[in-house]
């Protein structure tokens, strides 16, 4: 019963929230005078690499629009172990305080000591006899190294034990090639659910030694027919189609959100260059492609994600007179990066909205390692970009509210070589572009 008074029944809420089909599973308690929740996510249903508190997060407020305001839960912890039932099918309700409050700590089902990897002695049968294949083994040993402060073990997940995302995993998948010569597809990362499934897949393919093509030396070679016509360079009617729609642009931008530009004289002469703004909202594109001048537009091509730019015979006609690559920050970890390295590869510059996504909140999120990847093969020049105003005007999941005045405003060009000899270059790199558009962003 609430505070207020209100009788209220978990079951009925559990099965509101559960017609979602990103939750497995929710077991609803009273905590404090509140209604919380624990949550194991359907794990399957999430597209490899996303942001799985997000997207939780998204589901629970949908569940929450069906009850009325008494029903709703006002917070909850997301957990990878299954809830505990009866022989009968009833959940156990007197277990759900302490799993809630393990998960949300962090520690559910163990405790400070249990934390980093399991032994191989303390596996199963099944398990050990995985580890016996030599391929399996030096993977297994490449993880202890990556991970020795998480809950490593054969039926961890890569998504919510070790916090591999897309781009984790390409990382990832490029190190077991060079360690184990085993090649990791993104079909078969798909298929992987658990560690065991990678050791798994890498079992599987150990008996042949793979000579990886890289997305960052030869990117071309990873990319197929389909996905290379977005590189290719326009034609006469393309290219006039393509003036006309960045003038009409440039002219919606300045008239409808008065744009002002700042810091233009900090782009290099020439190229190629990387440039890396914030990202909150689809308005963000367009304000800096009315920022650039037409010259140095015709050498820029734009990272786009693939449900927004390409998801309709409109936005892929835009998209590709826009010089547009396809990019997914859940899946096609690869083919982005090669994307990326391929425009690069060919003296072009390249927008590239490090955050992997639009800020919920207009704050600025932490960067994916993509950058860092790519500059590690091609350490070209860094634009830090900050832009203002479009989150007022067009926040992450609203339609047009304001039109409110749009800043953007460039930094000076970031040289990423300084970071060669460091422990973590890649890592660092990152950190460092992120700070500057920090920078940019308390300044500006």
């Amino acid at each position: 019963m609430t505070p207020g008074g209100k009788n209220i029944q978990p079951e009925a809420v559990e099965v509101a929230y559960l017609e979602n089909p990103l939750i497995r599973e929710i077991g609803v308690l009273q905590k404090d005078d509140r209604l919380v929740a624990l949550i194991v996510p359907e794990t399957g249903e999430i597209s490899r690499g996303t942001d799985i508190q997000r997207v939780i997060h998204e589901a629970v407020e949908e569940g929450s629009k069906r009850l009325p305001s008494y029903q709703r839960i006002s917070d909850y912890a997301i957990s990878r172990e299954p809830l505990e039932y009866t022989r009968l099918g009833k959940l156990r309700r007197h277990v759900l305080e302490e799993r809630y409050e393990w998960a949300r700590r962090g520690k559910e089902g163990s405790d400070e000591a249990a934390l980093g990897p399991v032994a191989p002695e303390e596996m199963s049968a099944e398990d050990r006899a995985l580890l016996r294949d030599p391929a399996a083994m030096s993977v297994w040993e490449l993880l202890t190294d990556r991970y020795p402060d998480r809950g490593l073990a054969p039926d961890a997940s890569p998504q919510l034990d070790l916090g591999i995302d897309s781009l984790g995993w390409v990382n990832l998948t490029l190190e077991i090639g060079e360690k184990a010569g085993v090649e990791l597809h993104e079909e078969a990362i798909e298929r992987i659910d658990t560690v065991r499934d990678l050791l798994r897949e890498v079992t599987t393919g150990a008996g042949r030694t793979t000579h990886r093509v890289s997305p960052f030396e030869r990117p071309e070679e990873v990319l197929d027919d389909r996905q290379k016509r977005w590189l290719k360079p326009l034609g006469p009617v393309g290219s006039a189609m393509a003036r006309g729609m960045f003038v009409l642009n440039r002219m919606m931008i300045l008239g409808l959100f008065r744009l002002r530009v700042e810091g233009l004289e900090n782009l290099p002469d020439g190229g190629p260059f990387i440039i890396a703004p914030n990202h909150v909202s689809y308005l963000d594109s367009f304000a800096v492609a009315a920022a650039l001048d037409r010259s140095v537009l015709r050498r820029t091509y734009w990272a786009g994600w693939t449900g927004a730019a390409f998801g309709n015979p409109l936005t892929r006609l835009v998209s590709r007179l826009a010089q547009v690559v396809p990019v997914d920050p859940g899946r096609a970890g690869l083919s982005s990066l090669a994307f990326g390295a391929a425009v690069l590869r060919r003296g072009q510059n390249l927008v590239w909205f490090a955050e992997g996504e639009r800020s919920p909140t207009g704050s600025l999120q932490p960067f994916k390692p993509g950058v860092g990847l790519l500059l590690s093969y091609y350490p070209v020049p860094v634009v830090p970009v900050f832009i203002r105003g479009t989150y007022e005007s067009m926040p992450r999941g609203k339609v047009l509210q304001r039109l409110e005045q749009v800043t953007v405003t460039f930094g000076e060009p970031f040289d990423p070589r300084g970071f060669d000899d460091t422990a973590r270059p890649q890592e660092q790199v990152v950190e460092a572009v992120h700070e500057r558009v920090a920078e940019l962003g308390a300044h500006s």
